[in-house]
C-alpha cells in the first residue's frame, strides 16, 4: 500500500468507487493519512502527482516488456 493525498483519494473515489482507501489516526488530530493499494489501474491514475506511484507504473511497464520480449523469443523458437 503506498500514501496518497486527499485529493488524489478524491480522484480515485471518482474513477473507482468499488475500491476503499483506509485513513489511520480518524481523531480530530490532522494526522490522519490516506492510502491506496498498489493496483495497476490505480496507480496509473495518479502516477504524475504522486511519485511512488509513478515509480510503480515504470516497474509494472518493465516486467510486462520483459514478459513481451520473452513471449517473441520463446515464439520464435517454435518454429
Amino acid at each position: 500500500m503506498i500514501s496518497i493525498t486527499k485529493d488524489e483519494k478524491m480522484l480515485l473515489e471518482k474513477l473507482y468507487p468499488q475500491y476503499k482507501y483506509p485513513r489511520t489516526m480518524k481523531q480530530r488530530t490532522k494526522r490522519h493519512h490516506y492510502f491506496c493499494t498498489e493496483s495497476e489501474e490505480l496507480m496509473r491514475a495518479i502516477a504524475d502527482t504522486n511519485e511512488a506511484a509513478a515509480e510503480l507504473v515504470r516497474e509494472f511497464d518493465r516486467r510486462r516488456a520483459m514478459r513481451e520480449r520473452r513471449r517473441r523469443h520463446d515464439w520464435s523458437r517454435d518454429r
